[in-house]
């Protein structure tokens, strides 16, 4: 009779079969944060919760898709109100703020000077322009009603269509402040920007469904466009959660 004892079998098969699964992460682009507890742990997971920019969507590059300047509500030439846009949006490193610079200065519309710049995060950004006699807000729409910028008529209905097709939008409000006169925010223009989706990203949710594993979405867009977007990867709108700022979404 033969007999082989090793002190412990778990002490050689368990750091073996972690190094070959974390092998096999890295060559498809995975690295797991936690090393060995992280692969312990996900096999015990049986939800997971996705944010939609730059992880279901591709987010490196968005792109403006549509835009409508309304000048009825500033007496500022459409150039101006691109410029402004383009001077709000610098002091931003967010995605869709780089996606409307690089629209509108493919417009031909150069910064305008801009002073008292002013950024909440997940809201939207505001700034004083002395030369233009205005203030200028820009972001969501959240962020727009909260400083008494009406959005109601045509520029509603616009901006419905574009959240059907799963797109952002952006909008940007000025205050013309000549003579002294302080007026309310009007609407002077409404962006709408495309966020591809990730080409692997329907297959990975199928993927983890077929293995019994619910798939959530939690955004910072409104319930629309968030909507949309599961809808197109095959998340349930029950769960979506939308609308959450940037530091609330671990809460959730």
């Amino acid at each position: 009779m033969f007999v082989v004892a090793c002190p412990c079998g778990i002490g050689l098969a368990a750091p073996t079969a972690l190094l070959v699964g974390s092998g096999l992460a890295a060559k498809h682009g995975i690295l797991a944060r936690g090393g060995g507890e992280a692969f312990q742990e996900m096999a015990q997971v049986d939800i997971v919760v996705f944010d939609k920019t730059g992880t279901l969507t591709e987010g490196g590059d968005p792109t403006v898709s549509d835009a409508e300047i309304l000048s009825v509500n500033s007496p500022l030439e459409r150039e101006i109100i691109l410029g402004v846009a383009v001077s709000l949006e610098s002091a931003s490193s967010h995605p869709l703020g780089i996606a409307i610079r690089r629209f509108c200065e493919s417009e031909g519309a150069s910064p305008v000077d801009g002073s008292k710049f002013e950024e909440t995060a997940g809201r939207g950004l505001k700034a004083r322009f002395e030369n233009q006699h205005c203030t200028a807000i820009i972001g969501n729409e959240a962020w727009i009603e909260e400083h008494g910028a009406v959005v109601d008529g045509a520029v509603d209905q616009q901006l419905k269509v574009w959240k059907a097709e799963a797109k952002s939008v952006v909008l940007l409000a000025i205050r013309n402040e000549r003579e002294s006169e302080l007026k309310s925010f009007g609407v002077a223009a409404i962006f709408a920007v495309t966020d591809r989706l990730r080409s692997e990203a329907k297959s990975v949710l199928s993927c983890l469904r077929h293995e019994g594993i619910g798939v959530w979405m939690i955004s910072g867009d409104n319930s629309q466009t968030a909507e949309a977007v599961a809808q197109a990867v095959g998340i349930p709108a029950t769960n979506v959660i939308a609308g959450v700022l940037p530091h609330e979404k671990v809460a959730q």
